[in-house]
């Protein structure tokens, strides 16, 4: 993984934490043909990564599929992304800042800006580290022609917005258009007054999680394993 990044060319982020990701340093991506940066945060233990791309006024990325996991969460701008590996029969959908999407696992999809005069910029947090450490080959992962039936469907619905809402607070949902505003459910065990609604995006393994906190309380002490990126969305 860590060859791959040094020769994508563009800046490989480090550290315990980045102050604003709307704002960070980003450089040309020939592969994706846009710009972009790796996150690499402390703690991440080889699991996952999280990388920036901008996309320029009235442009679009390269199309791409590939054998890892990807979240988006846009930070910036509008857009739009079409899906499918049939190109007769693609599906795309729109979204904004405060989005949420997934494409599933190894299918094609290529995400274009929706304005002519700003960029678009979003945070990706992938499954890449695992992946290629795991199999060492770029052609395999990128260029794999097997289909992952169960993990996606062509069905316009699957980037509606729309989802389903499962016991414990769990939201199925491939996309999710405006996260800050998304109706969030009491989880006292977490934090007096605490609300929080988890994420099930794709099919993937990698999950997710929005938690709002009322003024002058706090999230209770825990623990996990390696991997856990902290977005704030509002607040100090």
């Amino acid at each position: 993984y860590q060859a791959f990044v040094d020769k994508e060319g563009i800046p490989n982020h480090t550290g315990f934490a980045i102050d604003d990701l709307r704002t960070v340093e980003v450089g040309p991506w020939a592969r994706l043909k846009c710009n972009g940066a790796y996150i690499n945060l402390d703690g991440n233990g080889g699991t996952n990564d999280a990388y920036v791309a901008e996309i320029p006024p009235g442009g679009k990325m390269a199309a791409e599929k590939h054998l890892f996991e990807k979240d988006i969460y846009v930070l910036a701008g509008r857009g739009a992304t079409l899906v499918g590996d049939d190109p007769n029969n693609r599906t795309s959908f729109e979204w904004k800042e405060g989005s949420i999407f997934s494409v599933p696992i190894n299918v094609w999809h290529q995400h274009m800006n929706g304005s002519g005069s700003e960029p678009a910029r979003f945070l990706a947090v992938t499954t890449a580290p695992l992946v290629m450490n795991y199999f060492h080959n770029d052609d395999f992962i990128f260029n794999n022609d097997h289909v992952f039936k169960g993990r996606y469907s062509s069905d316009e619905s699957t980037f509606s917005g729309n989802g389903k809402l499962y016991t414990g607070r769990v939201w199925d949902s491939s996309f999710l258009p405006n996260v800050p505003d998304m109706p969030l459910y009491a989880w006292d065990a977490r934090g007096a007054g605490g609300i929080n609604v988890m994420f099930e995006m794709a099919s993937n393994t990698m999950k997710g999680h929005v938690s709002e906190f009322p003024v002058g309380t706090y999230k209770k002490g825990h623990r996990h394993g390696p991997g856990a990126h902290l977005l704030i969305l509002s607040g100090d």
